[in-house]
């Protein structure tokens, strides 16, 4: 079955995706950081039996398994591709984790709340995520009682979801911003509505693949509705700006950005060895031609599903064992040549 993250979405080339999370605690049990062993594995229990019937609400198929139950390769695979945070996979605690088969839904059971749902979807989605959402939460809060205040919403053992309880960001594709040399002007603009903008990717301070995340960074005192609202039309100018600059530079001089997107393109599909920094550069400009039309029409290219499949442990977890810093760049180069069409230089779009 198709991944959501394989889906070439061209409605709006600078944002990547959508995702919504909620995280809810269940009112009679302690959170999950003063659960002892037993506790935990009972709500575990309990849950994982309630949630056997999701998949006939919303027509999905899902897999159960417990955290522990996972190998270590398996773990930062799906954290690597965002099933899970990096706190949740080196968690000891007993946890379940929940995955539909197109990676759309995770959800994770005794993480750091009793309860964690996330939605994906190519594109903006915002309101449909929601949605879908709140019917998985519809659905387990007619089995169980949750911990709620009327002052101050949902109980979150984090004081940054108190309220809502949500989640809601957009993934953007900034490569234009990026080389204008704007973007710390831009995260701090933005943190001034409540929101923030960083590295996508984990532990860096700079953008690999010029990949930014946008989300909320509160939910106290605020409506589900005035987030999403906000944060649309936030990444929405963001995008503008992005393309206006794009269109720009396409029009000034055609040739001088498509010249490097097909040299790119030629390092990564030819080479026989890569690194991962060079990678995603690489394939930053390959996202760039795609979504701006540079690609044969008969070619799909999704750049972004090669940026999540090629990383470190998800290579692991493909080859079964782990594998050296030299192997995985041998494996990433291998990925990438089977996964990539062979394009033709003549069937381009005319520069």
């Amino acid at each position: 079955m198709m991944k959501w993250f394989e889906e070439v979405n061209l409605t709006r080339p600078a944002v990547i995706c959508s995702r919504v999370r909620l995280v809810r605690n269940l009112d009679e049990y302690a959170f999950p950081s003063r659960l002892d062993e037993q506790q935990a594995d009972e709500m575990i229990g309990r849950l994982e039996e309630a949630l056997k019937g999701l998949g006939s609400v919303d027509g999905r198929h899902y897999e159960q398994a417990r955290l522990q139950e996972l190998s270590d390769l398996d773990r930062r695979a799906l954290r690597e591709r965002r099933v899970f945070n990096s706190t949740i996979a080196s968690g000891k605690a007993p946890a379940g984790v929940m995955v539909s088969d197109d990676e759309q839904v995770g959800i994770v059971l005794n993480g750091t709340d009793h309860i964690r749902i996330q939605l994906f979807a190519a594109g903006l989605h915002l309101d449909e995520l929601m949605n879908q959402a709140g019917q998985i939460d519809d659905y387990l809060n007619e089995r169980f009682d949750y911990a709620f205040d009327e002052k101050y919403g949902y109980l979150t053992s984090s004081p940054l979801y108190m309220g809502t309880g949500m989640s809601a960001s957009y993934l953007l594709h900034l490569p234009y911003l990026e080389k204008k040399s704007v973007m710390h002007q831009i995260e701090k603009q933005i943190s001034q509505y409540g929101f923030t903008l960083r590295p996508h990717f984990d532990g860096q301070t700079e953008a690999p693949g010029s990949v930014y995340r946008m989300r909320n960074r509160k939910t106290l005192g605020l409506s589900e509705s005035e987030i999403t609202s906000a944060l649309e039309h936030l990444a929405g100018q963001l995008a503008e700006q992005e393309e206006a600059l794009a269109r720009q530079c396409f029009n000034e001089d055609r040739l001088s950005q498509v010249d490097p997107m097909y040299r790119a393109y030629g390092l990564i599909k030819y080479a026989r060895k890569l690194g991962y920094d060079e990678t995603m550069a690489c394939l930053s400009l390959l996202h760039a031609g795609d979504l701006y039309h540079i690609w044969p029409e008969q070619a799909e290219i999704c750049p972004f599903a090669v940026m999540l499949n090629m990383a470190d442990a998800v290579l692991s977890a493909s080859a079964e064992k782990n594998i050296s810093s030299s192997e995985r760049g041998r494996a990433r180069a291998d990925y990438i040549r089977r996964n990539l069409p062979v394009l033709d230089a003549s069937e381009a779009v005319s520069s």
